[in-house]
């Protein structure tokens, strides 16, 4: 994975994880023909599924970028200001009403720097449900800076 895309994001070592949890939860892993195949292919489309996301919240990260850049303090009016508060609670609020895990995993991603896998080390969760936990959480606060 490190040679074919580089050494991430996402962490190759958390890409391989990935894959094989994917394969351990096939209902019948032993009908798998060529497990190497399916474990390649398996992580290559979650390396492209995270490069997907990633790009669209690029793209939301740099339409907001352009829609301030150029702003001083001293531009903003009393309605933007307003807006942005409004904005800021609004996260706050999504933040909040977040559930325990996806908190929990928001914060030691994002705030400490863990990986996927230390975090499922740190909590004893499974690999996949940190994974998914994080996407959900992302979805939440997404939906609530559109708002």
């Amino acid at each position: 994975m490190r040679k074919a895309f580089g050494s991430g994001p996402p962490e190759p070592e958390d890409v391989a994880q990935a894959a094989f949890e994917r394969l351990a939860a096939l209902e019948d892993p032993g009908r798998v023909r060529n497990p190497k195949a399916f474990l390649l292919v398996t992580a290559r489309n979650i390396v492209y599924d995270h490069k997907r996301r990633s790009g669209r919240h690029f793209e939301y990260a740099r339409t907001v970028l352009a829609e301030y850049s150029g702003q001083s303090l001293d531009d903003l009016s009393p309605e933007r200001l307003l807006i942005e508060k409004q904005r800021f609670q609004n996260i706050r609020a999504a933040v909040e009403s977040l559930p325990y895990k996806q908190k929990v995993v928001l914060r030691l991603h994002r705030e400490l720097g863990y990986t996927y896998k230390k975090i499922a080390e740190e909590t004893g969760w499974s690999y996949g449900d940190v994974y998914r936990q994080m996407e959900y959480a992302l979805a939440a606060l997404s939906g609530a800076l559109k708002r």
